[in-house]
Formats: C-alpha cells, structure tokens, sequence
C-alpha cells in the first residue's frame, strides 16, 4: 500500500485523500484546489488520477480546475457520472454552496467489482448506494483499507434525504460493507467527512440499522 496524505476538508469540504504513488490516485478532491497543488508539488507527482466516490458538490467540486492545472484522468461511476458530465445541479447539489454545477467530463465510469490500478497499487470499487445512486467505496487489500466517501463516517452514516438518496438503499449497501469486513478485514476506514476510523464504524453502522 502506498502512502496515504490526508487533506482534511474543513467545514465545507470533503476529505481529500491521496495515494502517492505515481501516477498518484487523488479521492474526492473536493473544493479546494490549492490544498492539493500543494500537496501534489511536496510529494513531486506529475501524473494523476481523480476519483470520486460521488457526485456531489462538495467532493467534486475543484475537479475542473485540477485537471487544468495537473491533468489527469477522472472517474466516478456508471449511474452519478451523468449529473456530473451535464452539470445537473439537482444531483450535484452545487447550488447548496452558492456555486454553479460544473461540468466534469468522465474518463471512465467504474461499475461495482472494477479494480483501479495505480501507482503500484489496486482499489477494488464497491457500490453502495443510498447517499446518492452511484455512490462507492474503494477497498484496497494489502493494507484492508476502505475510502467511504459519504457512506459510512467515523461516527454514522450518510445522509439519504437528497435526490436520489434512499435509506433502504443504504441499509443493503452497509450490510454488504459488514460482508465484506468480515469476510476480507477492514483495518482502517476513509471517510469522505470527519476523522479517520476504524472497521468497527461498520458494525457500528451496521446496529443503527439491523440491531
């Protein structure tokens, strides 16, 4: 597992994590570009692959101006790359922040069971739907790593009242993450807010849910 730099989102923003590899894998970049120029320029990577785990604003938002100023290729899955690639703001949520919707155009559009291999390392995609449709988690196996962007959190689960968001949806989609746990091992969990966890986030999740 390569080493992961962790760019805490603030109060608005999402987490940004990156994968320091080369290319360098960049998760949910969120609103500030600068933030991960930054980080990019310390760690001396000029190749880059951006991921989101959704479609919203608040992670996607400054993907446009990184690719401008990095390059790189861009992906997000099948059922939220349409919103982003037509900036549809009842998806993208962008007007919750006084912004307009960008519009992203999508590399590639990830389906559940893809694997993302970069700078030496491979994420596994996991759908799991509920906060949006298209939502995922990426596993990485070496080190039972799970970025959860805004599916689980260190201390809940993501919010299913927006467009398209469905709480029966993200029960299945915890239950599998807890399969998954089980089965292969959850060491430490990625969330798209908040801080860094652990796997018992998910049996937690999983009691608000099934307990």
């Amino acid at each position: 597992m390569v080493n992961v730099v962790c760019l805490d989102g603030g109060q608005d923003g999402s987490n940004c994590f990156i994968l320091a590899g080369m290319p360098a894998i960049v998760i949910d970049p969120g609103l500030n570009p600068g933030r991960v120029v930054k980080s990019a320029r310390e760690l001396h990577i000029n190749a880059v692959v951006f991921i989101n785990t959704h479609c919203h604003y608040d992670h996607a938002g400054c993907v446009p101006e990184l690719r401008k100023r990095l390059g790189g290729e861009y992906m997000i899955h099948d059922y939220d790359a349409d919103a982003v690639e037509n900036g549809v703001d009842e998806r993208v949520l962008a007007g919750l922040f006084g912004s307009r919707p960008p519009v992203i155009p999508v590399s590639r559009r990830l389906a559940d069971g893809d694997v993302i291999r970069a700078g030496g390392c491979s994420l596994e995609v996991v759908h799991t739907p509920g906060h949006t449709p298209g939502s995922i988690c990426l596993y990485e196996p070496v080190s039972r790593s799970l970025f959860t962007g805004d599916t689980v959190f260190a201390d809940g689960v993501g919010r299913t009242n927006f467009p398209g968001g469905s709480s029966e949806k993200l029960g299945e989609s915890i239950r599998r993450l807890a399969g998954l746990k089980e089965k292969r091992g959850v060491e430490k969990v990625y969330p798209g807010h908040g801080p860094v966890s652990d796997g018992g986030c998910i049996d937690r999740a999983f009691d608000m849910f099934f307990g």
